[in-house]
């Protein structure tokens, strides 16, 4: 089966957006996508989802497809609520399908980081981000 990359809404300003990406294969590229797309020298940050090669914007209802049905194609779900502080992250890390959260602040400064493992560096640092799996 093709994979078809990740799912990823992000909530922030009183809405959310619902985004795909066949570009993403897992948490650790949507961490690397953040810091490597953020914007040119001099001008203000790009807004998340532009940071991501390829996002294409989906409707409420087909990410709730594709996140409670945990669609087969998909490698990953995140959800990225800016004023809450949080990341919740599903994806099989090797033993099935399982729920993390991490404050989204600490995933910037990852991203920023340029950890080679932005999961490890995460996990140190968060050893009970994992919530299920």
């Amino acid at each position: 089966m093709k994979n078809k990359g990740c799912a990823f809404e992000i909530q922030g300003g009183g809405t959310s957006r619902y985004f795909t990406s066949p570009l993403v294969h897992g948490f650790a590229d949507f961490v690397r996508f953040l810091d490597e797309n953020r914007g040119e020298a001099g001008h203000a940050p790009l807004p998340l989802h532009k940071r991501i090669p390829q996002a294409a914007q989906i409707s409420e209802a087909e990410w709730r497809n594709i996140a409670d049905n945990q669609d087969t194609g998909y490698s990953c779900f995140i959800v990225v609520n800016v004023p809450e502080n949080q990341v919740w992250v599903n994806e099989d890390t090797g033993a099935g399908m399982s729920l993390y959260c991490f404050p989204f602040l600490a995933v910037m400064e990852v991203a920023a980081s340029g950890a080679a493992d932005p999961w490890e560096t995460l996990l140190a640092k968060y050893p009970s981000a994992k919530m299920s799996g």
